[in-house]
């Protein structure tokens, strides 16, 4: 069975992730896993105190037990890093998506990643998602999908599992191209009508290709494309608060297999109004493991 990982540390952050996972396991058939890092170093040295070490272990597990969370498998793990903790126990136990809460220093109902989100999807193993502050206090559904989508193999996996989640989950799917005229660069010496016409050229095939794309995902999914002109980051931003859930493409440099966020990623999960899942390169089944299940349950 899949499994969908949350770091849990009793804040409203954890709550936030664990309303998130819940729903989407609940709607998947997945299986929850919760891990909560307590700060110590398990390496021997002088600083090595057993006694303290118990102790904090005791704290961890406390803060587990009172999770809303059923009979799931919970965590306490020793590593000063949260992150490094979540990364280690995502490869060891194979999840399927990795859940984490945003940091509380930013305005209500927004994804501003903390530490340990940053620090996660800089390398994780397996899809993230970062949920927005305020999200286990209000209800919600996941009526509307969106998918950030570029024409990239990257964008192309994100758009095949946004669309196999609107699939499995009879959601809605929105997919969103944003051109960007400023990243378009200018032969030599044009000048005049040439320099103009260059990118309403390029903006009128991404267009088109945009449309092309969408008319290709069958008739079994409701589906809009929608094209902007602007930055990507921030169109995208603005976009989420209409949609329930935001799948992207992993683009920045790295190892394969891993996330890292590329420059629009990077400012979109700072600012977004929604979940947004972030997938990692090089792989290309998305959230095939966890929407398995739902397609087994409904066949």
């Amino acid at each position: 069975m899949s499994e969908i990982l949350v770091g849990f540390d009793g804040t409203d952050s954890g709550r936030d992730a664990l309303a998130f996972a819940r729903r989407l396991a609940g709607m998947t058939g997945s299986q929850l896993r919760l891990a909560n890092a307590f700060p110590y170093d398990d390496t021997r040295s002088r600083a090595s105190n057993d006694t303290f070490r118990a102790a904090l272990r005791e704290d961890a597990q406390a803060v587990l037990a009172g999770a809303d969370a059923g009979d799931a498998p919970r965590h306490a793990v020793a590593d000063v890093s949260p992150a490094h903790a979540l990364h280690e126990l995502a490869e060891t136990t194979d999840a399927s998506l990795v859940v984490v809460g945003s940091t509380h220093r930013g305005p209500i109902g927004c994804v501003l990643p903390g530490s340990t989100a940053e620090r996660l999807l800089h390398g994780a193993p397996c899809p993230v998602a970062i949920v927005p502050q305020g999200y286990a206090s209000r209800e919600h559904e996941l009526h509307v999908i969106g998918v950030g989508y570029d024409g990239s193999e990257e964008s192309e996996i994100a758009l095949n599992t946004a669309t196999e989640l609107a699939r499995r989950l009879d959601a809605e799917l929105r997919v969103f191209r944003v051109f960007d005229s400023t990243q378009i660069g200018t032969p030599a010496l044009m000048q005049g009508p040439g320099y103009i016409s260059l990118p309403k050229e390029i903006e009128a095939t991404q267009r088109s290709g945009l449309e092309q794309r969408v008319a290709k995902l069958g008739e079994d999914v409701r589906v809009e494309g929608i094209f902007l002109a602007g930055s990507p980051g921030r169109e995208l931003s603005e976009l989420t608060e209409d949609v329930d859930l935001l799948v992207m493409g992993s683009r920045g440099y790295g190892p394969m297999r891993a996330v890292l966020l590329g420059g629009v990623s990077h400012a979109l999960v700072r600012k977004a109004a929604c979940p947004v899942i972030i997938l990692p390169r090089g792989i290309h089944t998305g959230l095939q493991a966890i929407l398995e299940p739902a397609a087994e349950a409904s066949a």
